[in-house]
């Protein structure tokens, strides 16, 4: 293997109008996500992208750690240099593909293709030179480099993009929202909370949107479970449960826009603290207001020192210990 065959990649996407969004996404910004935390490149060129589409995608392309270059670059957006991976707009790769990919591809010299349902998913060109780069327009070099032969590469973690496929590929990124131990209400709950984040992803929808409006709506539900009357007390229970749906949809919306930030993260959790805080201290409130003969002064002070204890074990065995 030459010296040259180490070097960092550069990584050729495009997109269009009329390529459909997977699970809220472009597959384009997914393939420069996944390229980004999986093989480093030294560039991502993304043909058919124009300065409202960088803008409008800006965060998850930041994301990546990798300059981001469009159609304002023209040929100059691509180094005849540098080998060139060109990924097929109708495809994008799944987790840990282009670390396979890579992989395969490194054992081994020369140019490189893996297929999808019998046509080029993505193909790895040592010589970028010859297929146009620094002179053709990117989506021209793009089409070159996955129509030419190449040794094919035995992997399955690219996803499909095309018409009914790609929502095939949607609902394989769905059912990985779901947790190993979630138990049996949670399962049920997060049932519902992907359905409703599917139906915001079409949104410009944040995760922090959602964190604020599962905040109010938990501040409304402990309102209403201190209040002096059973209705309403029963429909603040209610805001709660749906409170509790759309903490799972924050998350499901950042995993699947890749909007995942430390700072929402973290918004996340405090809200979630004050919410449910709201909610212990409503609880003998309510039952004072509603039973005043009750003696609801020491069961209350339990409650809400439970909840403190829990939330801190919580912090202390969980939350304070970094993420692999």
């Amino acid at each position: 293997m030459t010296e040259s065959d180490h070097r960092p990649w550069q990584v050729l996407l495009a997109t269009r109008a009329d390529i459909p969004l997977v699970a809220g996404l472009p597959p384009a910004v997914r393939a420069a996500v996944r390229a980004g935390r999986e093989i480093s490149p030294a560039r991502i060129v993304i043909a058919g992208a124009d300065d409202a589409f960088l803008r409008k995608w800006g965060f998850q392309l930041a994301s990546s750690g990798v300059l981001t270059l469009g159609d304002t670059d023209g040929v100059n957006a691509l180094d005849k240099t540098i080998p060139l991976l060109a990924i097929d707009p109708e495809s994008f790769p799944d987790e840990g593909g282009l670390k396979a990919f890579a992989s395969a591809a490194r054992e081994r010299p020369g140019d490189a293709r893996v297929l999808l349902s019998d046509r080029p998913a993505a193909a790895l060109r040592m010589s970028p030179a010859e297929y146009g780069a620094a002179l053709a327009k990117p989506e021209e070099v793009l089409a070159k480099a996955l129509s030419a032969p190449a040794p094919d590469l035995a992997t399955d973690k690219f996803l499909d993009a095309r018409g009914p496929a790609a929502a095939r590929s949607a609902a394989i990124l769905y059912a990985r929202l779901a947790k190993e131990n979630d138990g049996y209400l949670a399962k049920f709950d997060r049932t519902l909370s992907i359905a409703i984040s599917k139906a915001l992803l079409p949104f410009p929808v944040t995760p922090n949107h959602v964190t604020t409006a599962g905040l109010v709506l938990g501040l409304l539900g402990a309102w209403w479970l201190a209040a002096p009357s059973a209705s309403l007390q029963f429909y603040g229970a209610l805001v709660l449960w749906f409170c509790c749906l759309l903490d799972g949809c924050d998350g499901e919306i950042a995993r699947l826009k890749h909007l995942s930030s430390p700072s929402g993260a973290a918004y996340d959790v405090w809200a979630d603290h004050f919410a449910h805080l709201a909610t212990f201290v409503a609880l003998p409130i309510g039952v004072a207001r509603l039973h005043p003969g009750q003696d609801w002064l020491v069961p209350g002070v339990l409650l809400v020192t439970g909840f403190l204890a829990c939330g801190f074990s919580v912090w202390y065995l969980v939350l304070r210990v970094p993420e692999d």
